[in-house]
């Protein structure tokens, strides 16, 4: 069903302007506004960032759409720190292997207390709050990109990567 842009400020947040901003934009239905998403909303001129998740949350109501097909942001959250876990638990097993007779000396050991204490800082990752979210995913992201590509990197490289990870998720906890 084709909305005006007049219908838009049934969302809180979104007021004449901005209603207008929407349609214009190519948002002719709340359900539009709800697909978009924040990546869609986001270039929207005009559209405050804190307010985003509302009004996606809005459209999804007023178009009738079912909120149980997306996980709550903790849910997703969790699954990340799963993922990079894993991610980050591969490589070290790989290094092992590839290094068994030089993981004695002391880069060895340093590898091995720096992926002991990335572990157990992901581990620690399990109350999410809000505004907690946002900068987990950016250090997230940032560990994950330390640990990428050093599958086939020295031993010297792999270790100063899961040094930067370990600097990194120890962050998130602070």
């Amino acid at each position: 069903m084709v909305q005006s842009a007049a219908d838009f400020r049934r969302m809180k947040g979104v007021g004449p302007v901005l209603g207008k901003r929407l349609y214009d934009a190519g948002f002719d239905s709340f359900a539009k506004i709800a697909e978009a998403g924040e990546d869609g909303l986001i270039k929207v001129r005009g559209v405050n960032r804190r307010h985003i998740g509302s009004i996606l949350e809005q459209a999804r109501v007023l178009a009738g759409m079912e909120l149980g097909d997306q996980q709550p942001p903790a849910q997703l959250m969790q699954q990340r720190v799963v993922g990079v876990r894993e991610k980050v638990e591969n490589l070290a097993q790989s290094t092992r292997d590839r290094f068994a007779g030089e993981m004695s000396e002391k880069c060895g050991r340093k590898l091995g207390a720096d992926l002991e204490k990335i572990e157990n800082a992901l581990l620690q990752m399990h109350d999410f709050g809000n505004k907690r979210s946002k900068r987990i995913a950016k250090i997230l992201n940032k560990a994950e990109k330390k640990v990428t590509g050093l599958e086939d990197a020295i031993l010297k490289k792999v270790r100063k990567g899961f040094k930067k990870a370990r600097k990194a998720v120890l962050k998130a906890l602070a």
